[in-house]
């Protein structure tokens, strides 16, 4: 047999061998991804938790302004909770929903960019709706609750108690942002302050994690590490 056909002949067959891996690799990749959607997805059922805890909220705070909201000094601690019932679900449905809409078919680098990204922002969404719960739950709650379920106004009640707390409620924002900033410059290269905000931005963001983990191997490229 002539040499020259010969590895022209084996030269196709590794052509093919290599087309043949590739395709098996893509469709292995695909057959991932499809996958990792249909498992993000079952968290969009928080949703559902959440709208089912907030209605009864939702009502109540409803008929109680619909009660006093001439009454400024009970209508705006419930407007306050309104506003945090509303908003704050609202926002985490945003977030959640951008992650299942994320493009899983680009390069693994710029998904994982992205996602660092998104986690960032859930983390802040989560420590607003923290820094803004501690007052509105606090003494606004405490008011409406007490005024629609028993009639007692608390301002009769407690000269020197609303104005104090609701005042260190406040004042308790800022200081926590500074010590959060302090902290976070000091843990950031830690693996278990990362894995502990990977938990706080929720179980679909680890989920995502680790299967862009698992496709790097596909596309040779090592998986980032993020700094939050």
């Amino acid at each position: 047999m002539d040499l020259e056909l010969l590895r022209a002949e084996w030269k196709a067959r590794d052509q093919n061998l290599e087309q043949a891996v590739r395709m098996n690799t893509q469709m292995l990749k695909l057959s991932l991804m499809e996958q990792h959607r249909r498992d993000i997805k079952k968290w969009g059922l928080v949703d559902k938790y959440e709208i089912v805890a907030g209605i009864p909220v939702f009502i109540y705070l409803i008929w109680f302004l619909s009660h006093y909201i001439t009454r400024l000094e009970f209508a705006l601690p419930a407007f306050a909770l309104l506003a945090w019932t509303i908003a704050m679900p609202l926002l985490s449905h945003s977030q959640r929903h951008a992650l299942q809409a994320m493009d899983f078919g680009q390069p693994v680098t710029i998904v994982q960019k992205q996602l660092m990204i998104l986690k960032s922002r859930r983390l802040a969404l989560l420590k607003w709706a923290f820094l803004l719960g501690q007052v509105v739950w606090f003494i606004p709650f405490l008011l409406v609750f007490f005024k629609g379920m028993f009639g007692v106004d608390l301002y009769q009640k407690t000269d020197h108690f609303i104005g104090p707390s609701l005042l260190f409620s406040v004042l308790f924002i800022p200081l926590a942002i500074a010590v959060s900033r302090l902290l976070s410059g000091r843990l950031n290269r830690s693996p278990g302050f990362q894995a502990f905000t990977d938990t706080l931005a929720g179980e679909d963001f680890k989920k995502t994690r680790a299967f862009l983990t698992k496709i790097a191997q596909f596309e040779e490229v090592p998986a980032e590490t993020d700094q939050v």
